[in-house]
């Protein structure tokens, strides 16, 4: 039976060899490999020399022909704020409306005085939209704003 001793030895020598088959830079001769010992596409711009690069680069060509009309966008960009007094424990409404020709783009509601909440709806032809909001203070009125964002889009 084998001692643990021999075992270690073996075991050492095994892996020992298998590192030395380890291949560096330093143990190839210098100009002895040529591109079929290279894969393909595995050399990048930094494996070279500045040098090799310099001159590569040809003329700029012509500029090419004029692109595509852009898409319409947005113009005349502007907020309307409206508001609107709300009773103590009572529900109320304020409707923003952009002037003609603009459509809503977005809008925002509050209650001044406290953090109840509100809900905004915007009309189906995006020309105005409406915040909703109940006061739960039962000893004073509230003030319920709307901000509505108006801009042409063409």
């Amino acid at each position: 039976m084998p001692k643990s001793a021999d075992l270690l030895v073996a075991a050492s020598a095994t892996s020992g060899a298998t590192a030395a088959l380890v291949i560096t830079g330093k143990d190839i001769k210098n100009n002895t490999v040529t591109s079929k010992d290279i894969k393909n596409k595995t050399l990048v711009k930094k494996d070279f020399k500045p040098s090799t690069f310099s001159g590569l680069e040809g003329a700029t060509g012509p500029a090419g022909p004029a692109g595509a009309p852009g898409a319409p966008g947005i113009s005349g960009y502007q907020i309307v704020t409206v508001s609107a007094t709300v009773p103590a424990d009572s529900g109320g409404e304020v409707t923003g409306t952009c002037p003609a020709g603009k459509k809503v783009l977005s809008a925002a509601a509050e209650l001044i005085n406290s953090f109840d909440g509100t809900a905004v709806t915007i009309n189906l032809n995006a020309t105005s939209a409406t915040a909703f909001a109940y006061n739960y203070d039962t000893a004073a009125a509230d003030t319920l704003n709307i901000d509505v964002v108006c801009a042409v889009v063409s």
